[in-house]
């Protein structure tokens, strides 16, 4: 989703906006959510699914790559699923989509709400919305691989199993450190067990993709939870704007309830239209508050943990370094010195 980087700020609640239904019709307040939960509800468990879903698409002034992500839904969704368009755009450039996909499958539940604009706030109001057994969260720019919700379904018939994520296929990014499943990274990370999040709260990277594990973090752009536990844990609304590490925090207090699974027969392709369009400093900026935020939030602070915390700011300034990037390296100096003073 492209969205302006903000930093951590009380969140203001969002303002009532009207909601529109699928078919167009016009509801104001909460009156929209209550027909979508009740019409849901009605037609739910029509192919022998034994989990329904709710696929969530948060979504800001894009309304090509929507009409992408909502088609290729259409292609791979069980019978009994709903999808949930959430736009925080002020001109609501998705509802002319919304409508217009939703009379070429008439068959298939989408649902449009507005939102004020953030990834946070968008997901949690996408939780509210939703009345499947499982919530399945995509950017704007992704689009689903056949087989997904079939290894999801497998994945959920465990009660144990509390989230699920899998394969993300992105472009390559021609940068010295950028791939995310560097086995260079995770050695550098402490080589720590793949899946599991640092005592720092950095990601320690899945190694071998093609394993089936047991995680504690899931990517922003394909993540899934059970609707009633994410309904508890909900995104933390004070990661406002495009909300960098919000993935992290939901995943890592989602895996405290029970287990996440990452299943690697699960794909989606995230486009990565936004990162085009980030200011390189502001993003690196963010990165280090809300990085620092959630550290100090979700793990022990001992001393050792702050040392590494450290550690890893300082090399993050030797990658931009390395790859040459001195706005986004400005950006990091910016950021630990706006963490200090808040100290």
């Amino acid at each position: 989703m492209e969205g302006q980087l903000r930093e951590i700020v009380p969140i203001v609640p969002a303002q009532e906006k009207m909601q529109f239904s699928s078919d167009g019709a016009a509801f104001s307040g909460g009156s929209a959510l209550d027909e979508v939960n009740v019409r849901a509800r009605t037609e739910a468990g029509s192919d022998g699914h034994s989990v329904s879903f709710s696929l969530v698409i948060v979504t800001k002034d894009r309304p090509g790559p929507l009409r992408e992500a909502l088609e290729s839904s259409a292609r791979v969704l069980p019978a009994d699923s709903e999808v949930i368009v959430v736009d925080g755009g002020p001109e609501c450039s998705g509802h002319h989509v919304v409508r217009e996909f939703r009379s070429r499958f008439p068959d298939l539940d989408v649902f449009y709400v507005t939102s004020d604009p953030g990834m946070t706030l968008q997901r949690n109001v996408g939780i509210d919305a939703a009345s499947g057994d499982v919530v399945v969260f995509i950017d704007d720019d992704c689009t689903l691989e056949p087989g997904l919700f079939e290894v999801l379904t497998r994945a959920y018939e465990d009660p144990a199993v509390v989230g699920a994520t899998g394969r993300i296929d992105q472009p390559s990014r021609y940068r010295l450190g950028s791939h995310p499943h560097s086995r260079l990274r995770w050695l550098i990370l402490g080589a720590g067990r793949q899946g599991s999040m640092s005592s720092f709260g950095f990601r320690h990277p899945i190694v071998d993709v093609e394993q089936p594990r047991d995680v504690e973090f899931m990517p922003g752009p394909f993540m899934s939870a059970r609707r009633d536990v994410a309904a508890q844990v909900r995104f933390d609304e004070r990661l406002t704007g495009y909300g960098l590490g919000e993935d992290d925090d939901f995943a890592y207090r989602l895996s405290r309830r029970g287990r996440i699974c990452y299943e690697p027969k699960a794909t989606v392709r995230h486009h990565e239209l936004g990162r085009r369009n980030m200011d390189r400093r502001q993003m690196s900026r963010v990165t280090v508050v809300n990085r620092t935020y959630l550290f100090r939030k979700n793990f022990a602070q001992t001393l050792r943990a702050r040392a590494a915390f450290s550690a890893l700011l300082a090399l993050l300034c030797a990658h931009r370094v390395l790859n040459r990037e001195w706005s986004a390296l400005r950006g990091l100096v910016e950021g630990m010195r706006q963490v200090r003073r808040s100290a």
